[in-house]
């Protein structure tokens, strides 16, 4: 199976071996990223809600400050959702020059011959963002009463979760095969 176009030179298998190591890379770069970029948001949110929590919060302002903390951190979780769709890509092209070059690491769980159990990075990215967002409001209630500024964070959080959910279902749009 070559996926190389037609009419185009057939790369050597130096070139090809160059390109998946590069692949790779690029690979795990954009996975790592992704949880380190998060790591600091998830971290200046706790930091925030310390400080929430040190003195009585007005509603409205309590409210704002959960809205901004659903900005951030919808930012975030799109921003690793963006990332997590490039990786998918260069995991596509690995799958591809795996096939071609006779190798098999991502090929075997594309194929399942393995299987992670349990739940993927991208839901748990999920589940975090999801957490996160409900924190300030919950923190606001707890320590005053319900307030209607929360209601707007809240409808934006669920909005940006149903996107994420919707697009993961979708996946990236990937190339169409290289005709033989």
């Amino acid at each position: 199976m070559s996926t190389v176009p037609p009419g185009s030179q057939d790369p050597s298998h130096a070139t090809r071996l160059a390109e998946y190591a590069a692949t790779q890379a690029a690979y795990l770069h954009y996975d790592a990223f992704r949880w380190q970029a998060g790591s600091f948001l998830i971290a200046g949110v706790f930091i925030f809600w310390g400080l929430l929590l040190q003195q009585r919060t007005p509603g409205d302002v309590a409210g704002v400050a959960a809205l901004l903390v659903t900005a951030l951190m919808s930012t975030g979780v799109l921003f690793a959702h963006h990332y997590r769709q490039i990786y998918l890509c260069k995991l596509h092209r690995m799958h591809e020059l795996e096939a071609d070059l006779g190798m098999r690491q991502h090929l075997r769980f594309k194929n399942r011959d393995y299987d992670a159990v349990g739940p993927r990075g991208h839901s748990l990215d999920l589940a975090v963002y999801l957490l996160t967002i409900a924190g300030t409001p919950a923190l606001g209630i707890a320590k005053n009463q319900f307030e209607w500024w929360y209601v707007p964070p809240m409808l934006l959080g669920l909005a940006v979760a149903f996107i994420v959910a919707r697009n993961e279902r979708l996946g990236p749009v990937l190339p169409e095969p290289a005709a033989s």
